[in-house]
């Protein structure tokens, strides 16, 4: 038997949404978030990248030397997932791996110069993708709703140190 809409747990109460307000919010972030990802994938398919590719060059152009640890922390993909993008990476010479004498068990990476160059063909279209999926959202809503899920990384993080570390997207924060 199916639940009226007047039973369902998860209902607006002021009626504007078809959901309870946090599980709306959650479920537009997911729809606004995958159609975003999907679109920007297919425009990453002539540089010949995946959407996980591009998380991972993307990342470690932001940081310079990026760790696999901190890699797998800032893109929020799977090691398992992310060790086969980085490979793929490595093989198209558009990214290095080294690992420190000091200690063989890290992985540290940087980019190639074709790496750079890479990057900086997809950014333009990564920019692009984002004026769009932003256009009519001023940005002073552009700024309340990255402090409202800054907020909520804050309250879904491990702890502390790793929240202010993927708010600020600087990896030095979650070392301490």
């Amino acid at each position: 038997m199916t639940e009226s809409k007047a039973e369902l747990r998860s209902v607006d109460a002021e009626a504007e949404f078809g959901l309870d307000v946090p599980e709306y919010f959650f479920y537009l972030l997911f729809q606004a978030v995958r159609r975003r990802d999907a679109a920007f994938e297919r425009a990453l398919t002539p540089l010949e990248l995946t959407l996980g590719q591009w998380r991972a060059i993307s990342t470690v152009r932001r940081f310079g030397v990026c760790s696999m640890s901190d890699l797998a922390a800032f893109t929020a993909v799977d090691r398992t997932t992310l060790t086969r993008s980085v490979d793929q990476l490595v093989r198209r010479d558009l990214m290095t791996r080294t690992t420190p004498a000091t200690d063989r068990r890290q992985v540290h990476l940087s980019l190639t110069s074709q790496g750079q160059a890479l990057y900086d063909q997809a950014v333009d279209q990564l920019l692009a993708f984002n004026r769009q999926a932003l256009e009519g959202v001023d940005s002073l809503r552009q700024r309340e709703i990255s402090r409202g899920l800054a907020t909520v990384i804050r309250n879904l993080a491990p702890d502390a140190q790793v929240a202010e570390a993927l708010i600020r997207f600087e990896p030095t924060l979650m070392r301490g």
